[in-house]
């Protein structure tokens, strides 16, 4: 039988199953045929999340065109002020405290009514609850929450800047300001890891930047854990997601870091990415999320490595790579060393080359020594006394080409001497009168 005929016959037979028995079903599948069972899964997940999309734009797109107007509205102790923006989950007012017990400037969201219709309430205002968790300088706080009018909303700070895109068109930051926002960003997704909350949509519009150049989180994705309930619901960008995530598979830590991995790819598009950073997005894009960072403390801190031009983790067993680091960070201090190395290099090669030529005049020095010696012996000897001048020069001569401790360029002048010395008048005198 043909696979992929099989699962898509199951996939079919299972739309029209109640949610309990198509679990069921799904469970006896996966113990009889594990590889048929995962096809079929992720025809599921792929309509669950088709469907979730589908919802969104159609049911939600029709909501906010028929949106109540909650301006100058007061929900629970709140009052309303305006709107500030919305999205795909719900509209943003500006809003303060009705009690004026407190002069602060807050932003409510309602989340759209018709989410009800797609997600349960009090789960949604369960996920909703999570994010007052998080305290980060560089995330959005939420401060209260509750059900107004069947509506989900939230009360979080109000953030006095502009979108991460628009930012980046109104601004010319170079490669390291953007790399010093990404890096504020990273430590605030770590942390809302460590709170056990995954962010799930990161994108540019999810990310503010404020007056203070500071980065700000919102809007994190609200079903994350409730699509475990619910046929695998997700709300993602597509762009920047997972493929885990857009296969309908449970959100984890990795899938943020895939995430920030196209977020920086994002970032550097009009630059030209070295090739540290290349290493770094490919190393956030695995399509495996084991073969990721496993965490986003690694993935900012090979950034900050970057930002310091210290090596990167990948890359840390390249000797010459972590050489060019060491000078990059420390040019004068590495200039200096190297000459002062070159120099002593160069003093202790001339000191060894001296000492060696003063050895070899040495020994040059006895071996001339010892010829003059042998001839002034010799010319002593009764048997050669009568020798004449000319052949005792030219018996020296012999020794001295015959004898291979003496330098051929100390023999040519040895021999012009001697030639030289050879028609002299004192020569002459030996051999006249020996």
């Amino acid at each position: 039988m043909n696979i992929e005929t099989s699962s898509t016959n199951i996939y079919y037979s299972l739309l029209d199953l109640e949610e309990s028995h198509k679990q069921a079903r799904l469970s006896a599948l996966q113990k009889e045929n594990p590889s048929l069972y995962a096809k079929v899964k992720r025809l599921v997940n792929a309509e669950s999340s088709q469907r979730l999309t589908q919802l969104f734009h159609i049911n939600v797109s029709s909501t906010t065109k028929h949106e109540v107007d909650h301006s100058n509205q007061q929900i629970d102790k709140y009052l309303i002020e305006s709107e500030i923006g919305r999205g795909g989950l719900g509209v943003v007012y500006a809003a303060t405290r009705a009690d004026k017990s407190f002069e602060q400037r807050l932003a409510v969201k309602l989340l759209h009514s018709d989410l009800a219709n797609i997600l349960p309430q009090q789960a949604l205002f369960a996920e909703a609850q999570l994010l007052a968790r998080l305290n980060h300088p560089h995330i959005a706080k939420v401060f209260d929450g509750g059900i107004y009018d069947e509506q989900v909303y939230l009360v979080m700070e109000r953030i006095e800047g502009d979108h991460l895109a628009h930012y980046l068109e109104s601004h010319n930051l170079s490669e390291r300001n953007k790399l010093m926002l990404f890096s504020q960003i990273c430590a605030a997704i770590e942390h809302s890891h460590q709170q056990n909350i995954v962010h799930g949509d990161l994108k540019p519009e999810n990310i503010l930047i404020d007056h203070q150049q500071q980065t700000k989180l919102i809007d994190f994705n609200l079903t994350q854990n409730i699509n475990q309930q619910q046929d695998g619901f997700r709300a993602f960008s597509r762009q920047y997601a997972s493929p885990e995530q857009q296969a309908g598979e449970r959100l984890s830590p990795s899938s943020d870091i895939y995430s920030l991995g196209k977020l920086l790819e994002w970032l550097l598009l009009e630059t030209k990415i070295n090739h540290d950073l290349q290493a770094v997005i490919n190393k956030a894009t695995k399509l495996l999320a084991e073969e990721r960072y496993q965490r986003v403390a690694q993935l900012q801190h090979d950034i900050e490595c970057v930002l310091t031009r210290q090596p990167i983790s990948l890359r840390r067993s390249q000797p010459v790579y972590q050489a060019l680091r060491l000078f990059q960070r420390h040019p004068l201090t590495c200039s200096l060393a190297l000459f002062l190395t070159f120099s002593a290099a160069l003093f202790s090669s001339i000191l060894v080359a001296k000492n060696q030529q003063l050895q070899q005049e040495k020994r040059i020095a006895e071996n001339m020594m010892f010829e003059v010696t042998s001839m002034m012996f010799n010319t002593k000897s009764q048997q050669l006394h009568d020798i004449p001048a000319s052949a005792m020069l030219d018996l020296t001569r012999r020794r001295i080409l015959a004898n291979p401790e003496i330098p051929a360029h100390i023999k040519q002048k040895m021999l012009l001497a001697m030639m030289t010395s050879s028609s002299t008048p004192y020569s002459l005198a030996l051999e006249n009168n020996p």
